[in-house]
């Protein structure tokens, strides 16, 4: 799953607007929530698609 995936950025965004990080600003925020994410999102559909599959 890519950081551009629009549900990752809409994700991140709504995470962002509930947590704040002191000492980093908003848009390292962002990006780290959508690192964040996307990897539990490739782990999420991984472990799904194993158990479907």
């Amino acid at each position: 799953m890519q950081a551009n995936n629009p549900l990752v950025k809409e994700l991140a965004t709504r995470i962002n607007k509930l947590v704040n990080i002191p000492l980093i600003n908003e848009q390292n925020e962002q990006v780290f929530f959508e690192m964040v994410v996307g990897i539990l999102l490739d782990i999420f559909l991984s472990e799904l698609d194993k158990q479907l599959g």
